[in-house]
């Protein structure tokens, strides 16, 4: 983060929430269910541009029904103040279903939080070969395990997931924007979001046949 340019007092809060949300997910989800094997947390940290800029913290857990909870508890409790903390130092947070990179797809959650960036993300107009974009996006969605079908034309690609009751969710890659999306909800993202556009890909495939993308 430092090397990103950030400001001290957001490297410092983020590295924080970032302490809290691992504790939480090593206290409490290490497994799918009683019994099961370990499945080792991970931590995810990103840039983004929209809604606006910001510094996305997310730790992947494997505890998948089991949500976050920022109750408050009795003042002088030892535990469970950890969210409160997050919530307090972040600009805002949340958890969504999700999958491991390291661990071939393993389903489980994402438990976010998000720091506003003193300047804008990236500095000036970013793009790409729509065929490069595409290869990028794909080879994430798959690490997660899902399956991908690619598709490249002249000036855009699409890269498509299909999930089951004949869902299908295309996202559309120009040289310098994604889009993704229904017939009633419609996502345009630059091409550096493309971290938000596979946990939103992922979230969309793992909720019910009635969920829309993802938004956080």
């Amino acid at each position: 983060m430092a090397t990103l340019g950030l400001e001290r007092a957001i490297v410092e809060d983020a590295v924080l929430a970032a302490s809290e949300l691992t504790t939480n997910a090593l206290n409490h989800g290490l497994r799918i269910q009683e019994g099961a094997a370990l499945v080792p947390p991970e931590l995810w940290l990103w840039a983004r541009a929209t809604p606006r800029p910001q510094l996305v913290v997310s730790v992947f857990d494997a505890c998948r029904w089991s949500r976050p909870n920022a109750a408050s508890n009795d003042l002088l409790d030892e535990h469970g103040k950890g969210l409160a903390i997050v919530g307090m130092l972040a600009d805002s947070w949340g958890a969504h279903p999700s999958r491991s990179w390291a661990g071939n797809g393993v389903r489980g959650k994402a438990v976010w939080c998000a720091f506003t960036l003193p300047r804008p993300w990236p500095r000036g107009c970013v793009t790409a070969p729509p065929v490069a974009t595409a290869g990028h996006l794909a080879s994430t969605i798959r690490s997660r395990g899902l399956t991908v079908v690619e598709g490249y034309g002249r000036r855009v690609a699409v890269v498509s997931v299909r999930a089951g009751a004949g869902r299908e969710l295309n996202v559309w890659i120009e040289p310098g924007h994604l889009s993704y999306g229904t017939a009633t909800a419609r996502v345009r993202r630059p091409i550096t979001d493309l971290y938000d556009t596979a946990e939103d890909v992922v979230c969309w495939y793992d909720n019910d046949a009635n969920a829309e993308p993802h938004q956080r």
